[in-house]
């Protein structure tokens, strides 16, 4: 008896590999596949301005990252004693000028060196919505708590968040011709929007990017968003806030991600590594028995083994910690 309607997932003819660099961008479930490749030991650069949720924002932020930028004072704005960026996260705010014009600047010059050399992009889309600043005219990327009388709250058109995609495509080729983009749109529900404003706004997402891949077939789609909607529709896949996805869910997210970007060979390399990972946070109770000894000393010969395997990647990290003195 089959109780899921399961989505069918093509497996993507090019296969993604250690030796590929990945950029990631969009919203908070971008963090999420952002922090599995990490883990996971691949070379990526993920929300060089923090999470971004709608595609305009996400827009400005290649427009930024295509020309170099550097931000100077004044670009930010400074609020109860902290300066804010409406281009940036909140974890790029800090008291002092210097600081956070400093840290903005790096994540953006690295940001830029990354981008040409990198291999895909993966663009989360969270929301049709935005907050367009009245007196800057600028869609804002986050309006930092300042107060709602600002701006402007309205809903992206299809025509907008079209051309906003297209744009994102255009820059992306300019930077690197051979660059592969893989589009995805957040299972998260902004309820917020109310359920409904949630709804249309996943709809015009859809609809335009459905217009996009008509027009470039080269264009990858992921579908996280259908995953937890279709395959996982249970409220215990959810975590506690009822909205964002368990760590069951993103594994189970993870896991379909990896067998259709991946060959049998990395899917086996990554679980090699996550084995690694899984052994540091073993807390043994006692460290001097034999036992103990003969696990670090397996341990340390997988990290060996796989250092040797995968000779681009490092493993210093992990045959320290296991490497017996």
């Amino acid at each position: 008896m089959n109780l899921q309607t399961n989505v069918e997932i093509s497996s993507f003819a090019e296969k993604l590999c250690h030796k590929n660099q990945i950029f990631l961008i969009g919203s908070c479930f971008t963090e999420n596949i952002g922090e599995k490749l990490s883990s996971a030991k691949f070379n990526t650069n993920c929300n060089p301005f923090g999470i971004i949720y709608n595609p305009v924002s996400i827009l400005n932020s290649f427009e930024i990252l295509e020309k170099n930028k550097t931000f100077t004072s004044d670009d930010l704005f400074n609020e109860k004693g902290v300066w804010k960026s409406y281009y940036h996260h909140s974890r790029f705010s800090d008291t002092d000028l210097n600081t956070t014009i400093k840290n903005i600047n790096i994540s953006i010059s690295s940001s830029h060196d990354f981008l040409q050399k990198t291999d895909y992009i993966f663009i989360t889309l969270g929301t049709s919505w935005v907050y367009e600043h009245i007196e800057k005219k600028i869609i804002v990327s986050n309006c930092h708590k300042t107060p709602a009388n600002k701006f402007t709250r309205r809903l992206l058109s299809i025509t907008e968040i079209y051309e906003s995609l297209n744009s994102i495509i255009e820059i992306s080729k300019r930077l690197n011709p051979n660059i592969k983009i893989i589009f995805t749109l957040s299972p998260v529900r902004h309820l917020k929007d109310g359920h409904h404003g949630n709804t249309v706004s996943k709809s015009l997402l859809f609809s335009a990017l459905h217009n996009i891949q008509e027009k470039n077939s080269n264009i990858l789609y992921f579908p996280a968003f259908e995953i937890l909607m279709d395959e996982l529709r249970d409220y215990r896949f959810y975590a506690d806030d009822m909205i964002h996805p368990s760590s069951k869910a993103i594994e189970y997210i993870w896991e379909k991600f990896c067998n259709a970007f991946f060959n049998a060979e990395t899917i086996g390399f990554i679980k090699e590594i996550e084995d690694l990972k899984r052994a540091m946070q073993h807390k043994p109770f006692f460290t001097e028995t034999e036992d103990y000894k003969n696990f670090r000393t397996q341990n340390f010969a997988n990290a060996c083994t796989l250092s040797n395997k995968l000779q681009y990647l490092d493993f210093k990290t992990e045959k320290d910690f296991f490497k017996l003195h």
